[in-house]
């Protein structure tokens, strides 16, 4: 099977006086990656279960997190094959938590005037 890269980043431009709000970002991150993990098991097609079981969000950094499923069949279910049509989880978990996440960082970056 071919590798797929299965990479979505969402970039917020913060404030460069952020560090003030250092840990509320940080946990905003945390509790955006946290719900893509969870959205995207809840989505996810069950057989086996082997994909849901391996979706985990991971730190990767201070501000950057990677979050998706390990399975190497993971992406042949995300954006399907010329045998089987895509059945999409990270993409419209990630898509549900987008907003959510530039709205929290937003409010942050507002109290810094």
């Amino acid at each position: 099977m071919a590798e797929i890269n299965m990479e979505i980043k969402i970039e917020l431009k913060l404030n460069p006086k952020w560090r003030e709000f250092q840990p509320e970002v940080t946990q905003a991150i945390e509790i955006a990656a946290r719900n893509v993990e969870k959205g995207g098991k809840e989505k996810v097609p069950v057989d086996t279960g082997a994909t849901k079981n391996s979706i985990t969000a991971n730190r990767i950094d201070e501000l950057a997190w990677e979050v998706g499923p390990t399975t190497e069949y993971a992406p042949a279910l995300e954006f399907g094959t010329m045998k089987m049509g895509a059945r999409p989880f990270m993409t419209p978990a990630l898509e549900e938590e987008g907003p959510r996440i530039e709205k929290a960082i937003k409010q942050l970056m507002g109290k810094l005037g």
